[in-house]
């Protein structure tokens, strides 16, 4: 019983906290849209209006990037919690950076390392590092054409405009999918394997 309590708290947590962030994303994006529409709705053209509705544009995709890294320091932050949760004696990766950190901890918890969802994350660890490191500007990277080959992927989410990476709306969602399935095959994972 207090097993199967755990494993409801830990899922209703990373839901609740997932949400949050998605909540925010979605009220200031909302936001965005409404100053976008009234500007749209004025008769006059000036610089000034013109200026305003860029900042919205410029606005709206710095939300993006602002949410995708919110989302991915909640994903390290749960991975966290999942090793001491669950597998208190597997040691993090040491020398890994990220993600890469917890590939022990993932793998004890059921993820195969070689699964399209492992390195779809693993991939968008890539954007998230030409983002924090390089300011999102792609040839400021050691080796851009990794970055740009993700970027490249069919239905990616992501484009490159002016050097720098612009992440969508759909790519938020993609990567919320997958941080859901990632905590969902780990915690299953630990229910069945009957940790303490």
């Amino acid at each position: 019983m207090e097993l199967d309590l755990k494993n409801k708290l830990m899922v209703w947590s990373s839901t609740h906290n997932l949400n949050l962030l998605i909540g925010f994303h979605n009220y200031v994006r909302g936001l965005l849209k409404d100053q976008l529409k009234d500007l749209e709705a004025t008769k006059t053209i000036d610089i000034e209006v013109k200026l305003h509705k860029d900042a919205l544009y410029d606005y709206d995709h710095m939300l993006h990037i602002n949410t995708f890294l919110m989302m991915y320091s909640y994903l390290e932050e749960w991975l966290y919690h999942c090793k001491k949760t669950y597998v208190l004696n597997i040691n993090l990766v040491n020398g890994g950076g990220s993600l890469g950190r917890f590939k022990n901890v993932a793998k004890q918890l059921g993820i195969d390392l070689s699964s399209k969802l492992w390195q779809d994350l693993k991939n968008a660890e890539e954007i998230r590092n030409c983002i924090l490191h390089a300011n999102g500007r792609i040839s400021l990277l050691k080796y851009p054409q990794k970055v740009k080959t993700i970027i490249e992927e069919e239905n990616s989410g992501l484009k490159i405009v002016k050097d720098r990476v612009v992440i969508s709306s759909d790519y938020l969602q993609w990567f919320n999918e997958n941080i859901c399935k990632l905590l969902d095959i780990m915690i299953k994972c630990d229910a069945q394997s009957g940790n303490p």
